[in-house]
């Protein structure tokens, strides 16, 4: 990864030089950042499965960038999805909003739908509270720590993920750092007043990284996900 980029993480001008730079050719190319929605595919269908009796599962993706993640659970999905991506680079949703357009995959379930829209993880003011059964973080946190004011924008993006899930939804952070440095920032009460239920699972080692999947929810512990 370029040292700008890794300096930078926090500016939006960075993002979109980097995208535009990452997609020069003519030929549409996903950047994921740690790994590809297919390493984490099986995991998410638990708790996709979760929301089979409740009709359209809701999902929001913070700090998307040109990742195939939402597209991977709008394309594989038996159960209907209702996937919203967000990202604060112009460039990278432009770029998403194209490829998406261009390929066309069909999902499985004929209900789902995808949707891409610019927009600031930190200030989510144009979404309502508890609106999403299933809100997605990619190394959104890890970008931002990496900046300027870095701890205080995580906690902005941490309260206004907590916001917008539902009662008894599922917050899930995807990072490669280690527990005993990620579990304090999280286990703080929410802007709401309540104490999230924090639970870590090992993903497994990609490219020689060990990554995590730190997973929130409000939900009292007699309902917690058991982790395999």
């Amino acid at each position: 990864m370029p040292d700008d980029l890794q300096h930078n993480m926090h500016r939006k001008s960075t993002w979109d030089r980097f995208y535009v730079e990452n997609n020069q050719s003519s030929r549409f190319r996903h950047f994921d950042w740690f790994f590809s929605y297919k390493h984490v595919a099986g995991f998410l269908q638990r708790f996709l499965q979760r929301e089979a009796d409740s009709g359209m599962c809701y999902i929001l993706d913070v700090g998307c960038g040109t990742s195939d993640l939402g597209l991977g659970l709008y394309r594989d999905s038996t159960h209907p999805v209702h996937v919203c991506c967000v990202d604060f680079s112009p460039v990278a949703i432009r770029s998403m909003k194209e490829h998406f357009a261009a390929t066309a995959p069909a999902p499985l379930n004929p209900g789902s739908e995808l949707h891409f829209r610019e927009a600031d993880a930190t200030d989510l003011a144009h979404v309502g509270s508890h609106t999403f059964h299933l809100v997605l973080d990619k190394g959104t946190t890890d970008a931002l720590l990496r900046g300027t004011d870095g701890a205080e924008r995580a906690n902005k993006m941490l309260a206004e993920c907590l916001r917008v899930l539902r009662p008894g939804g599922i917050l899930l952070q995807f990072s490669d750092e280690d527990p005993d440095a990620r579990m304090p920032q999280l286990e703080q009460p929410s802007a709401e007043g309540g104490q999230p239920c924090v639970q870590v699972q090992d993903l497994g080692v990609v490219g020689g990284i060990q990554y995590y999947a730190y997973i929130l929810s409000a939900m009292p512990k007699s309902e917690r996900l058991p982790t395999p």
